[in-house]
Formats: structure tokens, C-alpha cells, sequence
């Protein structure tokens, strides 16, 4: 993965419990494949599959966004999704140990596995 300057200055302003949280939300999207991008695009830290960002991570005050561009299409059996736009939808991650109650992992592998339009 290449590094530039936004995504440094991204990395800059986070806390270490940000940067807990985006370390383990990275860990899951680039397992995925050896041929994941990483850059930032809508102010998020997006991963990239062909042109598609699969997920997408913004931090907010109290929170930080996984954000699904094809949420709607996601397996979602305990309605953790949030969003009402046309195909997007998010979960929002509060402290660290949501990522494992909130099975993120599996949200972005699903994301990951959606057949290119």
C-alpha cells in the first residue's frame, strides 16, 4: 500500500483509542486481499477494491463510522446498520470492544465479497 500526505495528516489528529480502533478496522480490510487500496476520499479513510471503496472509516467527536458504500445490500440480522441514504449505510464503533460485539469484521468481509457493478 502506498503512503501520502492525507493519510498522514489523517493518522495525525487521532487518539489512542482511534487509532486502536482504525489499526483493528484496517487489519480486517486488507486480509482480505493482496490487492486492497488505501486512501482518503470523502474525508474517510477508504479501502479500495478495483475502484470501489468497499469501507470507509470516519472519526466523529464520540464516535467513529464504518461506512458500507452497498450497505443496503449487507446481511444485517440485528439491525445494526444505520443510515437512510439510497445505498450507503454505517455502524457506528464507540470504544474498541464494539468492533467484536458489533461483528464489524464479518460486515466488511461481506462489503469486500459484493460483485462489481
Amino acid at each position: 500500500m502506498e503512503t501520502n500526505e492525507k493519510l498522514i495528516e489523517f493518522m495525525m489528529v487521532l487518539t489512542e483509542n482511534e487509532e486502536n480502533i482504525i489499526s483493528y478496522l484496517t487489519d480486517q480490510a486488507i486480509r482480505l486481499s493482496g490487492d486492497i487500496r488505501e486512501n482518503i476520499k470523502w474525508n474517510a479513510l477508504c479501502y479500495f477494491k478495483g475502484d470501489r471503496a468497499f469501507v470507509g472509516i470516519m472519526p466523529y467527536k464520540s464516535y467513529i463510522s464504518v461506512i458500507f458504500d452497498r450497505g443496503v445490500e449487507l446481511d444485517d440480522p440485528t439491525n445494526l446498520l444505520e443510515g437512510k441514504g439510497h445505498t450507503m449505510r454505517h455502524i457506528k464503533i464507540r470504544c474498541f470492544d464494539d468492533l467484536k460485539k458489533k461483528n464489524v469484521g464479518s460486515y466488511i468481509k461481506q462489503s469486500f465479497k459484493l460483485k462489481e457493478e
